[in-house]
């Protein structure tokens, strides 16, 4: 019997791939470096100088990576928004209702806040106008279809919660309605609790209280089943840290 042949790859597609590979990582490093200047610096330090100064490569290949500044920042917020793809992954695994679903993303969101502070305020810098019209449109098409993913999570947890019959939608609200809702509450709530506190308002407050209570007022708000008095949702958060922190 013949066995089939199996494939040759050239060596120029080999030279391609492995090009391509390190390309990938010089990137990668290179994001790194600039998110390290965000933190030491705020985004008025991050420049191409600067990062072309803290790297080991020159202006004209970083060039290469990212067509401007802007750019640069757009990619930051891709980096982001995939890093909170994987923990959205993580807290629809979550074992319960619903509701305990829709906490575990709305966790999933703080605990993304907390501990990549500099990328969660990369998402908000590359909305704006100036960093949009100055940002590649690959980079740009890339971050849309992440949020698209993000989005879809959310949907998927109210689509859940309508077939277990634990919410019905208002008259004349819509499931996209509701998506906005929890990601307005999620980011907004999030974004300004460290501005607020080191402004010297609301001190006696803690952020991940806040959260929880402002997540239980929407949904409780929306009648979404069980009700935060007919069920511990306190406890619920602490099983899902627990679960989404595990290494």
């Amino acid at each position: 019997m013949i066995e089939p042949q199996k494939p040759t790859v050239s060596a120029a597609e080999q030279g391609s791939g492995n090009r391509a590979r390190l390309k990938q990582q010089r990137e990668l490093q290179l994001l790194q470096l600039a998110q390290q200047i965000l933190q030491q610096e705020g985004f008025a330090g991050l420049t191409m100088d600067r990062l072309t100064a803290a790297s080991e490569v020159s202006k004209g290949t970083i060039y290469n990576h990212f067509c401007s500044k802007e750019d640069l920042i757009t990619a930051l917020s891709v980096d982001s928004l995939q890093r909170q793809l994987l923990l959205f992954q993580q807290a629809l695994q979550f074992s319960g209702h619903s509701r305990e679903r829709a906490l575990a993303l709305h966790y999933a969101y703080f605990l993304f806040s907390t501990t990549e502070p500099t990328l969660f305020l990369c998402l908000l810098s590359a909305t704006t106008p100036a960093v949009v019209e100055k940002s590649s449109a690959s980079r740009l098409a890339q971050r849309q279809a992440l949020e698209q993913q993000l989005l879809g999570f959310c949907q998927q947890v109210i689509e859940q919660a309508l077939v277990e019959n634990a919410i019905s939608l208002p008259g004349g609200r819509c499931i996209e309605e509701l998506t906005y809702l929890q990601w307005a509450l999620a980011f907004g709530g999030n974004a300004l609790y460290r501005p607020t506190q080191q402004m010297g308002f609301f001190q006696g407050l803690a952020q991940q209280q806040l959260i929880l209570s402002g997540v239980n007022l929407l949904l409780d708000g929306l009648g979404w089943q069980p009700l935060s008095a007919d069920f511990d949702y306190q406890g619920c958060w602490q099983r899902i840290a627990q679960a989404l922190q595990q290494p």
